[in-house]
């Protein structure tokens, strides 16, 4: 336990670094017009006397009291207008604030109530970002393709590990079942960390390649660990001996099902990704330590010996005579 516990606290320690560095990385991540403001994480402040042409911030807020020439986009935070934007200002999960100073001359969109001290300091209409966004039918239908989809793909892909690797599958559940902490730890160590690691590395033109093959490998990453937490969660019910198959069928068929539902769907595929990553990296590092060195690690009884065998008595002899002899 303890060699599991000091690889987690390691890989957790290393994916936070990671997370803390970002911002200060990707504030320098601009645009090569110094008249566009691009951000991966952080904020933007136009400051008065200053004019930009353009801001785009994927995580974090946004405060104009200068002049942007054209749009404001941001993904995740919220935009104060207390000068000049030319265009529309948009606010995709946050809130936009126009002050009495303040003037957009295109739309605003924002995802909570927008906030505007005059309504003639906008030019264009004002909407809820979901609203704007919305596809109607055509979105539920494109909700319930990615749902059949992605159940396709799921049984597929978990279709391949039990046939590929059974050992290592039935070696992830065993982790998941005697390896809890460790297994949550590394879990949200690795979805934290290979993201923000992917994005820090693709910042430097050499490292670019790389990073690209990180971001795109980690579909398959957690798709193999989605799958393997729905074989955990079937072999909770369905113990060993028992089909392997039937255990992944249960529990890849539970989470499909409360994948229907919007959020609690989210939410279990979030855990089982989660979880099912730890429950691999607990199996590869058993794997690389020895079985028998990682169950002594992990504080569990070595298995009893087996009894030894009598001697076969000889025919026309009593067991008396054969012990004497």
């Amino acid at each position: 336990m303890r060699a599991l516990s000091r690889l987690a606290v390691f890989t957790f320690v290393l994916a936070t670094l990671a997370a803390v560095a970002a911002p200060a990385f990707a504030a320098t991540a601009h645009d090569d017009d110094p008249r566009s403001q691009i951000v991966i994480t952080g904020s933007v402040d136009v400051r008065p006397n200053q004019t930009v042409r353009r801001v785009l911030i994927f995580d974090g807020d946004v405060r104009v009291d200068g002049r942007v020439d054209d749009w404001v986009f941001a993904f995740h935070g919220d935009v104060t207008v207390s000068g000049h934007v030319g265009g529309s200002v948009t606010a995709l999960t946050g809130r936009v604030v126009v002050t009495q100073t303040g003037t957009v001359g295109g739309d605003v969109v924002s995802s909570d109530p927008p906030l505007i001290a005059r309504r003639s300091s906008v030019e264009g209409d004002v909407a809820r970002a979901r609203r704007r966004f919305a596809l109607g039918r055509l979105g539920a239908v494109g909700r319930i393709v990615l749902w059949i989809a992605a159940s396709l793909s799921s049984f597929l892909l978990g279709a391949v590990l039990l046939l590929v690797a059974p050992r290592g599958a039935e070696a992830a559940a065993r982790a998941g079942r005697t390896a809890v902490g460790p297994a949550i730890g590394l879990g949200v160590a690795v979805a934290v960390g290979l993201p923000v690691l992917g994005v820090l590395v693709s910042l430097t033109i050499v490292g670019l390649p790389l990073g690209l093959a990180t971001l795109f490998a980690l579909a398959l990453l957690f798709g193999l660990a989605y799958v393997a937490g729905c074989f955990f969660l079937g072999r909770l019910m369905i113990k060993e001996p028992k089909s392997a198959w039937l255990a992944f069928l249960v529990g890849w068929a539970i989470l499909r099902v409360v994948g229907i539902v919007p959020v609690l769907g989210v939410l279990a595929l979030l855990a089982a990704s989660v979880y099912g990553a730890g429950c691999l990296t607990v199996a590869v590092f058993r794997a690389r330590s020895g079985g028998a060195r990682a169950d002594d690690a992990l504080g569990e009884p070595p298995p009893p010996p087996a009894p030894a065998s009598a001697p076969a008595v000889p025919a026309g002899e009593s067991p008396s005579t054969v012990a004497s002899s």
